[in-house]
């Protein structure tokens, strides 16, 4: 088998491996599409144990600052792509790390409210940002807020030098705090080692953006405190309530894993999810029938 004839077989492979996938993806998809369908949107105050569908306005009493705008959000995830112009991969963005933060909130419509766990969720989150670095130079700076008539995220902008902090040390936000350095440091220790770090990274970030560091784009979606949002999970009894308005948490299930968090309205969710499926099915039925005919052809001619 000649050097060439070996990577089309390779090709091929690697094609109809991935069709396999789309194609049973897509009845994942689908499977979840119907759950939504079938799972009616309640009051949180009506809501039992189980599978439930809600929507109410994100609240809580701990936030996150996101990275990109420093606005007040419960849930963050920021997209690091790199700009590349090299024959082998091609011009243009490549992803380069997703980085992504948060805590427990609350979702409260007029009837009531119910604590969110949001680990294991599946987000349908709007953009709240995009923004560009590097040797251009902050050539991009838009609050989206995810659709035109949405209110624009409510942060503050961000310097180009602290977003290189942010990528030089890969999207991890930065120094640790004094409090997450071991206890037994003696205080004097812990406030040089702290002191330290923080200037370490200042500096990282201060020469890769003076050595002309290489494009980055940031694109950043959060859950932000005050904004309405469609929650389908698990709900179960909290094992740590506050008060008796606090006695159930939805969670990702053990037995139905079905947890999505979206900002859209419940039609829009269920159409995006029904086309995501199609597509995953006829597509990645389609590719890997197309390579495995390909590589019959192919072997039958001798060529594979």
């Amino acid at each position: 088998m000649s050097h060439k004839g070996w990577q089309l077989d390779l090709v091929l492979m690697l094609g109809f491996g991935t069709g396999l996938y789309a194609f049973f993806k897509g009845f994942r998809v689908y499977r979840e599409y119907r759950i939504l369908e079938d799972t009616p949107e309640v009051p949180i105050r009506s809501i039992a144990m189980g599978l439930v569908h809600i929507r109410g306005t994100a609240t809580g009493e701990l936030t996150l600052a996101s990275p990109v705008t420093h606005s007040p959000c419960y849930y963050y995830k920021v997209d690091i792509e790199r700009w590349e112009s090299n024959p082998k991969q091609g011009r243009g963005w490549h992803h380069y790390a997703t980085r992504r933060n948060g805590v427990r909130f609350s979702l409260k419509d007029a009837t009531g409210r119910v604590l969110v766990e949001p680990s294991g969720a599946e987000f349908d989150l709007f953009q709240s940002a995009r923004v560009e670095i590097g040797n251009r130079g902050l050539s991009l700076w838009r609050l989206l807020g995810g659709r035109g008539d949405a209110t624009p995220a409510a942060g503050v902008e961000v310097s180009e030098a602290e977003l290189a902090d942010y990528v030089a040390t890969g999207g991890l936000g930065g120094p640790p705090a004094l409090a997450s350095l071991p206890g037994d440091l003696p205080d004097g220790l812990r406030a040089q080692l702290s002191g330290a770090i923080t200037e370490s990274v200042a500096l990282l970030g201060r020469a890769s953006t003076a050595s002309g560091m290489r494009r980055f784009r940031l694109t950043e979606y959060c859950i932000l405190a005050g904004c309405s949002y469609n929650v389908t999970g698990t709900c179960i009894e909290n094992p740590n309530p506050k008060d008796e308005r606090d006695r159930n948490l939805i969670v990702k299930g053990e037995d139905e894993p079905t947890f999505l968090v979206s900002a859209r309205e419940e039609k829009e969710i269920e159409k995006r999810l029904r086309w995501r499926a199609l597509l995953y099915i006829l597509g990645g039925g389609a590719l890997a029938i197309v390579c495995l005919y390909a590589f019959i052809v192919l072997a039958t001619l001798g060529w594979a």
